[in-house]
């Protein structure tokens, strides 16, 4: 009976918890997350395979990036492609563009780096405002608990909310997103998101668009105790790329997370690229 007793209080407090209030937590969260991310460099692993209309692999693309923010702008590394590194010459190059793009920066008149930190601020706006209207494009159930990474997390289903009207074009993709999200119940950090389309979604200027029923997942881990970064992301999906239609599979994978200072010295690590299976 005291067992009983245990468990029944525990039940109650766990689905006496209000879903939006946890995504208003994780919303808030993910923004400070987002203001702390540009101080590191990490390593990016993409690969792209493309399927015939069977389901059998065409072609298999791989990149690896070290990738690091310089006042406010992202720069990237290519250090490998197809699982080799790349030759002396091309890391000289990748060096050398990034050490020009620095430069570039360092030698910026005040109103170009107004412009520049400008033009920065503005996607970030759109990002976080995007994110913002969370609570309002989707009705949310808590499904009860989940553990990403060894985290005691929160699982909770969003289902676009029926009349929403989204502001701007972040806003606009959300309702056409449905899925599943774990969030952290100490730090109120998303810790996996499992999503589904149910609308075409449209990526840079027509340049990729998602059919409906593409599948994305996205895992985070925390670094430092400071902040949670994106460990690996998964796209599997009908897509025109470049309007021609394909099945497709896109796995990204991120480490070596490192807190960066723009007064330190530049530089990175010999890339080590791990052995394909």
């Amino acid at each position: 009976m005291r067992t009983f007793i245990v468990i029944f209080f525990f039940a109650v407090a766990a689905f006496g918890q209000d879903p939006r209030d946890i995504f208003r937590r994780a919303v808030e969260k993910d923004e400070r997350n987002y203001a702390v991310r540009d101080q590191y460099t990490f390593r990016e692993d993409s690969t792209v395979e493309f399927f015939d209309k069977d389901g059998k692999s065409k072609s298999v693309q791989r990149t690896t990036k070290d990738v690091l923010f310089y006042d406010g702008t992202q720069l990237e590394k290519v250090v490998a492609r197809n699982g080799k590194s790349i030759s002396e010459r091309e890391l000289r190059e990748e060096k050398e563009k990034i050490d020009k793009e620095i430069a570039k920066i360092k030698r910026e008149t005040p109103a170009a780096r107004a412009k520049r930190r400008g033009e920065s601020a503005a996607a970030q706006k759109e990002e976080l405002e995007g994110r913002r209207q969370l609570l309002e494009a989707f009705d949310l159930k808590l499904l009860g608990d989940s553990v990403v990474n060894g985290r005691p997390c929160w699982l909770i289903r969003g289902v676009a909310r029926e009349g929403f009207q989204p502001k701007g074009r972040r806003a606009d993709q959300l309702k056409k997103f449905q899925g599943e999200a774990c969030v952290d119940k100490e730090t109120s950090d998303w810790m996996r998101l499992d999503l589904k389309t149910t609308d075409t979604i449209t990526f840079g200027l027509f340049i990729l668009r998602l059919q409906p029923d593409a599948s994305v997942k996205i895992d985070q881990t925390r670094v430092n105790n400071e902040v949670c970064f994106p460990q690996t992301v998964t796209v599997s999906a009908n897509a025109r790329l470049l309007g021609v239609m394909k099945r497709v599979r896109i796995d990204v994978n991120y480490s070596d997370f490192r807190k960066f200072s723009t007064e330190s010295t530049i530089t990175f690590e010999e890339p080590k690229i791990p052995s394909q299976n």
